[in-house]
């Protein structure tokens, strides 16, 4: 079954803190976008904001960054259990994987809604998963785009077992269809965190009753391959 991962895109330290203390409780993993307003045209935290809230969680680091090389070593010694890198920065695709693999994280790839998915044929096999952006990198509260349901299936052609994460858009009605299709992890923000329509007495009653809704929206659909 599909499995739905909050993530966190956030300007400031206080704001971090403030979402990852509401989610910490109600997830196993949580993703955290990092973006160098020079890949994309937005400025998060970065990893010294990240070290400075202790958590047990798995952490899923999404860095839409460029030079990448200079990003990996600070979040590994964050103890980041997975990082995607966008593939469009990566200089040396197959040496990042092999110096990420010496570190024993697991790795993946992120492509742009414009970037076509025959451009990882040559890396697919190496890496434990492709994350396909289904909007455009950098902000938050914007509208999926529908070709990414396609990638979904190329993925699934060029290597059955691949994990498939999609990031963006993600509400009632996308993540199902998603899931139908073969995503093994939806990647939710907005949704999540900044969803006016979700009622309840606390955030963080909010954010649990806005992700139970995404998990009904996807209960009992077996994804093609489980991760």
């Amino acid at each position: 079954m599909a499995e739905i991962i909050p993530a966190i895109l956030s300007r400031t330290v206080a704001d971090y803190h403030k979402k990852f203390k509401a989610i910490e409780p109600l997830t196993e993993w949580v993703q955290i976008d990092i973006v160098d307003n020079k890949f994309a045209r937005n400025q998060t935290i970065g990893y010294k904001e990240v070290t400075s809230f202790r958590t047990l969680k798995k952490l899923e680091i999404q860095l839409m960054v460029d030079f990448i090389e200079d990003w990996i070593d600070p979040f590994v010694k964050a103890r980041a259990s997975r990082i995607i890198v966008p593939y469009e920065s990566a200089r040396d695709p197959i040496g990042l994987i092999h110096h990420m693999r010496h570190h024993d994280i697991q790795i993946g790839f992120s492509i742009n809604p414009e970037t076509p998915v025959s451009r990882l044929q040559h890396v697919i096999d190496k890496v434990d998963t492709v994350l396909l952006l289904a909007v455009y990198p950098g902000f938050s509260r914007q509208h999926f785009v529908h070709g990414t349901l396609g990638k979904i299936t190329e993925l699934r052609s060029m290597r059955p077992d691949i994990i498939v994460e999609i990031d963006g858009g993600i509400e009632p009605g996308t993540a199902r269809r998603c899931a139908e299709l073969g995503a093994n992890i939806l990647v939710a923000g907005s949704f999540i965190f900044e969803n006016e329509n979700i009622k309840g007495e606390t955030y963080q009653e909010k954010i649990k009753n806005a992700l139970s809704i995404l998990k009904e929206d996807i209960e009992g659909i077996v994804p093609v391959v489980e991760s």
